[in-house]
């Protein structure tokens, strides 16, 4: 063999082996990446990628007894294009944003130039074989209201009214374990929780400690707190509602009534007054969200995580602090203009619920605001 011919062997050799490793530094980036996603150490994270993308080549060309730096060039050029095409199969959905994340970490471009994404965006569409594997939030949507009904039904009751203008008071039953107590409620659309006087609530076998939790109350004689205990059942007429979020409140009583009704058990019910005939109709709603009684008996946290390239994970954490259990949750996460909703499976009593999910791609924000959106015992 002329010294020309080798000198030929040799430069198509290291030309094989530069094309090779630079077309593996998008298997290897996508590697890191994924594991990034995945919240591996860094060790493991760079000797997986590292044994995964350069030791099948490596070991082929070693074990060829002539050619090898050809062999090896040739072999990490095809052994890299193989994993790029299959690693999605695997990873559905995540190789632009594994690619970003891995070349970000790399060093790769300034982080103000894009470059990862850049690069990330350019890369051909993944073959459609498998499912992501994990759900992103889904936007918040507000059902329609329900159509309104003419006539009285099984779902509606009338229920007279005593009082004139903002004072109405209606009759109300409350009962918790084997007892129960018809009182008068004044009917007030402006509180938000229902109200009882220590009196009243010791009649009816509960006695508010330390232990329960404690709101802000806006009354006609000015802010104050009241804690918060949970009654078994309310009955309007032979409607029923379990599980009530009531405040006490000794001053919201009066020579009337022993209490407001507030919107958490009202906004339970379509309402029209028949001023005529001096009857409120309560018509249950088709889906009423128990967020007010759930929300002072549950604890709510969540931790963001903003990777490189973009991708934000979050955690929910729900403390379920009440002696029923939450049959379903979701939260409200939003992100300026922009909202996502993340939902908790069910809680039983003194249980910590979890969620950890990913956000759909979108600009980067100072603060993260989260709330219970709705609940349901």
């Amino acid at each position: 063999m002329g010294s020309t011919e080798r000198a030929l062997k040799r430069a198509l050799a290291w030309t094989l082996c530069v094309c090779g490793v630079l077309v593996a530094l998008l298997p290897f980036s996508m590697l890191v990446g994924l594991g990034i996603h995945r919240h591996a150490t860094p060790w493991a994270i760079t000797a997986s990628a590292m044994l995964l993308v350069f030791a099948p080549p490596v070991g082929m060309a070693l074990a060829a007894r002539r050619e090898r730096s050809l062999l090896l060039g040739s072999a990490l050029f095809a052994w890299a294009i193989g994993l790029f095409v299959v690693l999605p199969i695997y990873f559905p959905g995540e190789r632009r944003q594994a690619v970003a994340t891995g070349l970000a970490m790399a060093g790769l471009g300034s982080p103000r130039l894009g470059l990862p994404e850049r690069i990330a965006d350019s890369l051909p569409d993944e073959p459609t074989v498998a499912s992501p594997e994990i759900a992103e939030a889904s936007a918040l949507s507000q059902p329609p209201p329900p159509p309104a009904t003419a006539m009285l039904n099984d779902d509606q009751i009338a229920l007279p009214y005593e009082g004139e203008g903002r004072r109405m008071s209606v009759p109300v039953i409350f009962a918790n374990g084997d007892r129960e107590l018809e009182v008068d409620m004044m009917f007030d659309t402006g509180a938000t929780y229902t109200t009882l006087s220590f009196d009243v609530l010791a009649r009816l076998g509960i006695h508010p400690g330390p232990d329960d939790p404690v709101i802000r109350l806006h009354t006609a004689n000015g802010e104050r707190d009241a804690q918060v205990v949970l009654i078994d059942e309310v009955w309007l007429g032979d409607l029923q509602l379990e599980g009530v979020a009531v405040a006490t409140c000794d001053d919201c009583a009066s020579t009337d009534t022993v209490g407001l009704l507030g919107l958490n058990v009202a906004s339970g019910y379509n309402l029209s007054i028949d001023a005529d005939r001096r009857e409120v109709v309560f018509t249950r709603r088709a889906s009423f969200d128990r967020k007010l009684d759930i929300k002072p008996f549950v604890d709510l946290s969540a931790t963001f995580t903003r990777f490189p390239g973009g991708r934000v994970e979050v955690k929910v954490q729900l403390d379920n602090t009440s002696r029923r259990t939450i049959d379903r949750a979701s939260t409200s996460i939003q992100c300026g203009e922009q909202q996502w909703e993340v939902e908790l499976e069910q809680l039983a009593p003194g249980t910590m619920g979890r969620a950890h999910q990913r956000l759909p791609a979108h600009s980067a924000c100072e603060q993260y605001q989260i709330a219970l959106h709705e609940a349901y015992w």
